[in-house]
């Protein structure tokens, strides 16, 4: 503290309130249960960390005093988790922004918290297993397996306590080393972050677990589950005290139905703390927690400890001289009074023994400790509070119990001495710990809401669903990360094309009446054909009907080369109508029926999504149906363009007329062995290849084309010609020419029309 102490006043100005924690969830996409943010930690440390959390786990269980010891395992997932966070942190340089790190990193303490529970359930099933086995084969090792069983479920809780804080204390030893990294790319509230993600009490299955609260913070009254009343008690006391200090009240007094409340609690964290902190209000995507100053533990030395006063008026009798000294000691004097009445009025005498009591076993209690007495009569024994009553229940015969009794009553007498030379000091200890449960029971809620809204996820199924829709987040190591680069590279865009049979129940009719094979006759003219195409091309096979088959290119982050979907989209769909055109004509010869197609082009600049049937991804795309909406043709359409020397043509609906609006369209279509694409992929072409704009009449008629040529995956050349046409109007039944500004894009055939074009292109060089 840099400025002068001299009064009450300037005392009270220096408290602090800590600053709120606040995480915007909504910056993260949603996973695929469109819900939780999905997570993918590095899979060595997930398989590095599953069997030390298993050997964490079995050691509590065996009542092993220390749960860490250095071995390989150990060294191993300290290096796995080190290289995730080093990695994952420097990729705030290119594809994570500083807000989602501060989000994702608690997929390591949802895993560490699930993988530990796991395990102990685990190590429970496989015991109620052994005994089923005992009881039915009459074994004489029933009896101490059933006392194992019973000791296993009285002290469930401190297990999993015990297993979760030594885990978390493994991995806090890395982040002394990643504290300044984290400190240079990330900045903001980082290390109060870490705070929350390690916390005692997170580690703890409720904030009222007992061995928790002696090992890191004050046995409150009533074997710690009287927190509630004390703190109560103690608003109401120092409000009075300190009324220019506003003190927020803990528990939230409101009623919340189940709309409000919050969705999730996967850990039952939230559900653990509602007595202490009330019901917990859904905050749906911003994520925080406000805190007041009695929510810092560093007041209290701050208010009322006598030793730091002392260096204050010190320093005002050197500084202002002895009047400004004894105004400023009389207020001091009022502070001190006032926190001796406050331990009198908050704690009672046997209340405030058995709270120093848990401070003298602090880190001297143990599993077999247990088994012979518990843990809140321990401290009951040790304040003095019903000591023969709790001996009498002690069974003696239990190997340890008398050297346990003989350590207690030692305990005993050193609490006596603590009262009568250290009651001040200790109050205050324990009221600074009071501070810290405060501050530790919001971070324990605002963690549960943050792990509610996240997913860490290790099945290879979810894993490829939400990394092809996308919404995967990885956490990776430097070689993961490596292997991931180079081996699944990312969609950023892609052009979907459909090839829409018409009238194939007719064609396949006609087969059957002659006797022949429909399927052999599709898949001769249509399928096969098709798939000779696609390697040229670069497409993908995405769905295939009897009548239609749909395809795909893609266009990917790590190939900005081949970027050319549409394109070559406009390629492949150009092909097969050549293809289409060549075996009618063999058809015509041969009496077999011939082939009528529709072909629609579809350009997004953003990736598809996937769903997965077991291995086989099926996409999801706005795109396809719209490439399936320009494939189509209205059969009132046809008599009006029979004979037209193009394959498409697209007519806006009049107000009035009965297709307006249908399924949420505005136009209709004729394509017949055409190829129509959409207006965003021509635009696309235009950034693709350069284009010739050429005017030129046929029949009659002012027609506008464009000429290009782009390569094929081989990187052969191939040229295109795409004609501009003008949307008519259809009304009152009939096609109406209007002068529009509306266009449409036709991919022309390789026609006689298709030739001269690209003849005039020549000549105009």
């Amino acid at each position: 503290m840099s400025e002068q102490i001299s009064s009450r006043k300037d005392i009270l100005s220096h408290v602090q309130v800590p600053g709120t924690l606040s995480l915007d969830c909504s910056v993260l996409k949603k996973g695929i249960d469109n819900y939780h943010v999905d997570i993918h930690l590095s899979d060595y440390f997930v398989t590095t960390g599953q069997g030390v959390l298993e050997g964490i786990v079995k050691k509590a269980v065996a009542g092993s005093r220390s749960l860490i010891s250095s071995s390989d395992d150990i060294n191993n997932f300290r290096e796995a988790y080190k290289d995730m966070m080093t990695t994952t942190l420097h990729r705030v340089k290119t594809n994570l922004k500083p807000e989602y790190i501060q989000i994702l990193q608690f997929g390591v303490t949802k895993f560490v918290l699930k993988e530990i529970r796991g395990q102990l359930e685990g190590v429970v099933q496989q015991m109620e297993e052994t005994l089923a086995q005992q009881q039915y084969a009459g074994s004489r090792n029933l009896l101490p397996t059933q006392e194992k069983f019973a000791q296993l479920r009285r002290n469930y809780d401190a297990f999993l306590y015990r297993s979760n804080r030594a885990a978390f204390q493994l991995l806090q030893r890395e982040e002394n080393s990643l504290r300044e990294l984290r400190k240079q790319l990330l900045g903001g509230n980082v290390s109060e972050l870490m705070n929350v993600m390690f916390s005692p009490m997170l580690a703890a299955g409720s904030p009222q677990d007992i061995t928790m609260l002696v090992e890191c913070y004050g046995l409150w009254p009533k074997g710690g589950g009287g927190f509630s009343d004390t703190n109560l008690l103690l608003e109401k006391r120092l409000g009075d005290l300190l009324p220019e200090l506003e003190i927020g009240p803990l528990k939230a007094d409101v009623k919340l139905d189940s709309s409000q409340s919050e969705v999730y609690d996967t850990l039952h964290g939230l559900f653990s703390s509602q007595n202490i902190l009330g019901p917990s209000e859904n905050q749906v995507e911003l994520v925080s927690e406000k805190f007041c100053w009695l929510e810092h533990p560093g007041n209290v030395r701050l208010l009322f400890d006598e030793t730091v006063h002392k260096k204050f008026l010190r320093s005002v009798k050197e500084s202002d001289g002895l009047k400004a000294h004894w105004r400023f000691k009389s207020d001091v004097k009022k502070l001190l009074k006032a926190v001796a009445d406050l331990r009198k009025k908050v704690f009672s005498d046997i209340e405030f023994r058995e709270a120093l009591a848990a401070y003298l076993l602090r880190g001297n209690w143990s599993t077999q400790d247990q088994e012979i007495i518990e843990l809140p009569q321990a401290c009951a024994y040790v304040a003095g509070n019903d000591s023969k009553k709790i001996l009498s229940k002690v069974d003696q015969s239990k190997v340890g119990a008398s050297a346990l009794i003989k350590r207690l009553d030692e305990l005993e007498g050193k609490v006596s001495r603590q009262i009568k030379e250290e009651s001040e000091e200790k109050f205050l200890q324990l009221l600074t710990d009071l501070c810290r449960y405060r501050l530790h029971l919001k971070y324990y809620r605002f963690a549960h809401r943050l792990l509610n809204r996240i997913r860490v996820i290790t099945e290879h199924q979810e894993i490829q669903l939400a990394k092809a829709g996308g919404c995967l987040y990885e956490l990776l190591g430097f070689d993961d990360n490596q292997e991931s680069e180079n081996s699944e590279p990312e969609i950023f865009h892609h052009a979907i094309i459909k090839a829409d049979v018409r009238g194939s129940t007719k064609v396949i009719e006609a087969l059957v009446k002659k006797d022949l094979n429909p399927a052999s006759y599709f898949s001769l003219r249509f399928f096969n054909p098709i798939n000779e195409l696609l390697a040229m091309y670069g497409a993908s096979k995405v769905f295939i009907e009897g009548d239609a088959i749909i395809l795909a290119i893609y266009e990917k982050n790590n190939e900005p080369e081949q970027w050319y979907a549409v394109a070559r989209a406009c390629g492949i769909a150009r092909d097969i109508l050549d293809i289409v055109h060549s075996k009618n004509a063999h058809s015509k010869q041969t009496g077999l029926p011939a082939l009528e197609i529709g072909i629609g082009i579809s350009y997004l600049d953003e990736k598809p999504l996937f769903l997965f049937d077991e291995d086989r991804p099926i996409m999801i795309s706005s795109a396809i149906g719209d490439a399936d909406r320009l494939s189509s043709c209205s059969w009132k359409l046809r008599e009006s363009f029979k004979g037209n020397m193009f394959g498409v043509e697209v007519l806006e609906v009049a107000d009035g007329e009965m297709q307006k609006g249908e399924k949420g369209q505005n136009h209709i279509r004729y394509n017949v062995n055409g190829v129509l694409l959409n207006r965003g992929g021509f635009n696309k072409l235009t950034s693709e290849i350069p284009l010739k704009k050429l005017k030129l009449k046929s029949g009659g008629r002012s027609e506008t084309m464009f000429v290009g040529k782009f390569p094929d995956v081989r990187n052969k050349d191939r040229e295109l010609v795409i004609r501009e046409g003008k949307v008519a109007l259809w009304k009152d039944e009939k096609v109406v020419e209007i002068e529009s500004d509306q266009v449409f894009y036709e991919i022309m055939p390789n026609s006689k029309l298709a030739s001269q074009v690209l003849e005039l292109a020549r000549a105009k060089k």
